[in-house]
């Protein structure tokens, strides 16, 4: 079949031929269509890739770097989406490794629960993670931490921010958020430099993330986090939101202001935060 990959030219000219040959060894023998293997054996190859060095040959569909892989490779997948996932690497493991495809003890993935906000040690970590990156990674890499740790915004509203809707007032660097959960949100000191150099020189409907795309891009955060992996630390979108909802708690933002800006429908949506605030 002819495959797109949603990763760069580069990274899947190395890897096509692996994934290739996966894909033709399990092709009619998993109740998997190629569309879902040729994705799935995608992105757990271009981790092993950059993460292991492993080649077809060395057994790199075992379980073990399967769950290796789901652990650490998909940073902002749901549970379910990182199980899924999962399911269907492990039949392709069984096809291509035979009996060879031991099976490991599978560990529970998280129940959907409030992701825990970084500290203070891991907020530097990711900022060292972003200034280490080539100069136009970097400035991507520090327009998502300033929009999810600054703003709390999801990887979605990251993704779908314009040029148009990052503006500097007074207050600050406001950004307005489009769509289902519609609202304005100062930017936080300390992070508003990373929207600023984001949105500086672009036209109103130039995308803040990634700028060069054509589309609005669903997995846009995703795919971007998986071609810049740390071995140091794991970005995580879900996490970063977390970390802005707490620290409106525990500078004590009031309660009604704190629901608009974080987009829910009500402070009982935000009470599973508590237990992580200072004050808790």
């Amino acid at each position: 079949m002819n495959y797109t990959p949603t990763i760069d030219d580069a990274a899947w000219a190395s890897i096509k031929g692996l994934v290739a040959d996966s894909v033709s060894r399990c092709s009619g023998n998993t109740a998997y269509s190629d569309t879902d293997l040729y994705q799935a054996a995608t992105r757990f190859v271009a981790w092993t890739q950059s993460s292991t060095a492993l080649s077809l040959a060395d057994d790199l569909f075992a379980p073990s770097v399967i769950e290796d892989f789901v652990a650490q490779g998909l940073p902002d997948y749901a549970p379910a989406s990182r199980g899924n996932r999962r399911s269907i690497l492990l039949r392709m493991s069984e096809t291509i490794l035979g009996e060879r495809a031991s099976r490991v003890r599978l560990k529970a993935l998280p129940s959907s629960e409030p992701s825990r906000p970084y500290s203070d040690e891991e907020i530097s970590s990711l900022r060292k993670w972003a200034r280490e990156l080539s100069s136009l990674r970097r400035t991507r890499a520090m327009a998502l931490l300033g929009l999810g740790i600054g703003a709390g915004l999801s990887s979605g509203e990251i993704t779908a921010l314009r040029c148009g809707d990052v503006a500097s007032t007074g207050a600050g660097v406001v950004v307005s958020v489009c769509g289902a959960r519609a609202r304005d949100v100062t930017v936080q000191r300390g992070w508003e430099r990373a929207v600023s150099e984001a949105v500086s020189g672009g036209d109103d409907d130039r995308w803040v993330f990634c700028p060069e795309r054509t589309t609005g891009g669903k997995n846009m955060v995703t795919n971007f986090l998986a071609k810049n992996l740390s071995a140091d630390v794991r970005p995580n979108v879900q996490r970063m939101r977390a970390t802005w909802i707490v620290g409106q708690l525990d500078r004590g933002t009031p309660a009604l202001q704190l629901v608009k800006e974080s987009g829910v429908r009500s402070m009982a949506a935000l009470s599973r935060f508590v237990p992580f605030a200072d004050a808790a």
